[in-house]
């Protein structure tokens, strides 16, 4: 058994998708649509809305809480310290400016439009 793919419940597709191709992904398929998958190698990663979701739960999905955090790994601490400027100049929220982190890699926390938190890392050391 192996992880295959991580969803992402999503209040509003349109805005997810313009967050996430800004981030740097391709989004796949109909941007309309309910389901919307991203190019990514190895794992994929689904956007889905809350509609599609509370049709497969039986319930509305809860949006209350930090439950998990997308880490991505990039190739150096200029690629973070880019995408986080380049992030916060769309006017999302940076939710911890770049930093030198305890355990060695250099890491930045950035919020979707949907609270989710994604961690951007790498294993190198800001000089």
């Amino acid at each position: 058994m192996r992880l295959d793919m991580v969803g992402i419940i999503v209040e509003s597709m349109a805005q997810a998708i313009l967050f996430y191709e800004r981030l740097g992904f391709e989004a796949i398929g109909e941007k309309q649509a309910d389901y919307v998958e991203l190019n990514q190698s190895e794992i994929r990663i689904s956007l889905n809305t809350k509609k599609m979701i509370e049709g497969i739960y039986g319930y509305p999905p809860k949006s209350d809480g930090d439950k998990i955090e997308l880490a991505f790994l990039c190739d150096d601490p200029a690629e973070i310290d880019q995408r986080c400027e380049e992030m916060k100049n769309f006017g999302y929220e940076i939710f911890r400016e770049p930093w030198q982190a305890f355990w060695g890699q250099y890491y930045a926390i950035i919020k979707d439009p949907d609270g989710n938190l994604l961690s951007l890392f790498c294993n190198e050391q800001k000089v």
